[in-house]
């Protein structure tokens, strides 16, 4: 560059243009052949003197610099930088909802980070590209092409053995290539009849060779009675979610040991009424019906019906018959239920007339009595056992709402404190409540939105009140939220982790990661309260629990819930930078939160800080944190309604 910058100086000298020699004429006559023949290339490749000098050329995008980054001999920028362009790919597949360039380019940030992985051996960058090989891997499969599933299983292998690096346990590598091995042999494609066996995939193959070398790391005994059973599950809920996406309602799987805990039914291929019960045999003894819990608006309604155990149930609908004076009602039959000291009517208002509670030869039907034209959907959570039937005036699946330049359409938000009333949430060190810490934050964000976006803010509770999980989801619902933001502090068993965290609604991964304990805490109060136990890391309740949550996030509703928590996550980082420095950046996770089970905006849940550390309780308490945290909620909101 030194040589070429010389010789342009050199010929812009005006001494140097001055001079003349008797061979000049000769060669003016050459220089104008040149430029004639320069000037005919450039036409040739598009560029021409008209448009002025040759365009610069374009920046290489986030996924070209990525990519660039995995070749061997590149040399890796800082590492703040190459974690700012592994988030920056990351959100990038977010955007890109439930498609094959959403997984690739999941599986792109994944393989960046695993990159610095191996520099650094940084434990977040391990966890962070499990958690994107998981994202890419559910893209994937979404897919119907061979290839995608195909791809799928590759990303699940990579993320298999990476969590055995992570561990530095070879058992725990067998166990996750295992399950791997399990899924992806159920969704592989049947025999032909009276044929020979379809050749393995290469990725099952490749986890078949690792297994084989991995032997002497496989349990014995109880350990793999446990194992096997759990890669029975497995292959049933790979099955009932492929189902579930490939048919109007589900099918039995061909034998007992494969068959998924829910089974799915949809009314249309739209999506507008959808079931999710579970696949289990009726109950042995009576169940009772301990509560009806009810939610009303003018826009829609839920209904909780709270029972003693699990139980069976089957769903109808039937149509209004204005000659009989008889509106639309959409009915739960209930297995072996007993409905003793329940009220027989209860009026409620706006869509939901009133709820009907009948007794039948073989149990318990609930109507509702409903407006017509309503999207119905009916599902049931576990621990303590309960059926919610959710109805509303707009449909499930609805498009990224966009204006001109790319704005979304936000004119509602719903603010959920959590905690409250006798549920105190977690308590620090010194004594200070959660569900203060979250309401206070919460009454700072409501005028903030107010004012400065012209957004319309409901608060779930506006005081100090116990408010149940499933009614928090009802009236942001109710309310026809645009988004959902759900306020919490994190805690940890050792009192030693900090930071800010956000989550949205996703299977966990692992049921021992941190993200399905808090998960398993948060949802704890309800279990509390009717007398049952909740095991976090109980493979029954964590694989029922995957297959009802694979099921409610309907349509790109996953993605657009991660992309708002990632804005969530860089708003609040950034809102604390300049004042709290060393805040800890405990990442974007998925897990099974009860609170957000079934809303139908775009929703997260936000940590926004472990109130079980000292230094983080400390400035928990102050009220420039708790501020400082509002201003995040409150740019993170104004950055997705803008279009970022």
């Amino acid at each position: 560059m030194a040589v070429l910058s010389s010789r342009r100086a050199d010929s812009a000298d005006p001494a140097s243009r001055r001079h003349t020699s008797p061979a000049q004429p000769h060669r003016n006559a050459l220089a104008f052949a040149r430029i004639t023949l320069f000037a005919a290339i450039a036409r040739a490749l598009g560029c021409s003197a008209e448009g002025g000098a040759p365009a610069a050329p374009a920046a290489p995008s986030d996924e070209q610099r990525a990519v660039a980054l995995l070749d061997p001999g590149a040399r890796l920028p800082p590492r703040a930088e190459t974690i700012a362009l592994a988030d920056a790919v990351a959100i990038a597949s977010s955007r890109a909802g439930a498609s094959a360039q959403a997984a690739s380019l999941a599986e792109l940030a994944g393989d960046l980070r695993v990159r610095l992985f191996r520099l650094d051996q940084a434990a977040t960058d391990a966890r962070e590209a499990m958690e994107l090989y998981a994202a890419a891997a559910t893209a994937f499969r979404a897919s119907a092409e061979p290839a995608h599933v195909e791809r799928a299983c590759q990303a699940e292998r990579r993320r298999a053995l990476l969590a055995g690096e992570l561990a530095r346990d070879a058992a725990a590598a067998y166990r996750e290539l295992y399950l791997v091995s399990r899924r992806y042999a159920a969704l592989a494609p049947p025999a032909p009849s009276g044929g020979a066996p379809p050749s393995r995939s290469p990725c099952l193959g490749a986890i078949a060779v690792a297994l084989a070398q991995a032997a002497a790391y496989r349990p014995s005994g109880e350990a793999l009675r446990a194992l096997e059973q759990e890669g029975h599950r497995v292959e049933g809920i790979a099955l009932a979610l492929a189902q579930g996406s490939a048919t109007a309602s589900s099918v039995a799987p061909a034998s007992a040991a494969s068959a998924p805990p829910v089974q799915v039914t949809t009314a249309d291929a739209g999506g507008g009424d959808l079931v999710v019960a579970p696949r289990a045999s009726a109950p042995s003894g009576p169940v009772k019906i301990t509560g009806i819990e009810r939610h009303g608006s003018d826009k829609g309604a839920r209904v909780v019906v709270e029972l003693s155990g699990p139980t069976t149930f089957d769903v109808g609908t039937l149509p209004a018959d204005e000659s009989a004076g008889k509106d639309a009602r959409v009915f739960v039959d209930i297995a072996g239920a007993t409905s003793r000291g329940v009220a027989r009517e209860i009026e409620v208002g706006g869509v939901l007339r009133r709820v009907r509670v009948g007794v039948q030869p073989k149990g318990t039907r609930v109507v509702l009595d409903l407006a017509p034209d309503l999207y119905r959907r009916v599902f049931y959570l576990p621990e303590p056992f309960r059926i919610v039937i959710d109805v509303s005036t707009r449909p499930p699946v609805r498009d990224d709402e966009r204006k001109a330049g790319g704005a979304r359409e936000v004119r509602r938000v719903a603010i959920d404190p959590g905690h409250g009333g006798n549920d105190t949430g977690a308590v620090g060190p010194t004594g200070l409540k959660e569900k203060d810490v979250t309401l206070d934050v919460a009454h700072r964000v409501a005028p903030l939105l107010a004012r400065e976006l012209k957004i319309e803010t409901l608060l779930t509770r506006d005081s100090d009140v116990y408010v149940p999980l499933e009614l928090r989801t009802a009236r942001a619902n109710a309310f026809h939220a645009d988004l959902f933001v759900s306020i919490h502090c994190n805690a940890s068993d050792n009192g030693r982790a900090r930071g800010v965290q956000t989550f949205s609604l996703a299977p966990s991964r692992d049921a021992e990661a941190p993200s399905a304990k808090l998960a398993a805490r948060e949802n704890a109060p309800r279990a509390a309260r009717a007398g049952q136990g909740v095991d976090p890391v109980d493979p029954d309740a964590r694989l029922e629990v995957e297959a009802i949550l694979s099921n409610l996030n309907v349509g790109d509703m996953a993605a657009r819930s991660r992309h708002f928590a990632e804005l969530l996550q860089r708003s609040s980082l950034a809102s604390l930078a300049p004042r709290y420095p060393d805040t800890k950046d405990q990442g974007v996770k998925g897990a099974g939160f009860f609170v957000l089970a079934g809303a139908d905006m775009p929703a997260a849940l936000f940590e926004t800080a472990f109130i079980s550390n000292p230094e983080d309780e400390a400035r928990l308490a102050t009220a420039d944190f708790r501020q400082k945290m509002a201003d995040a909620i409150v740019n993170a909101i104004r950055a997705y309604r803008e279009g970022k």
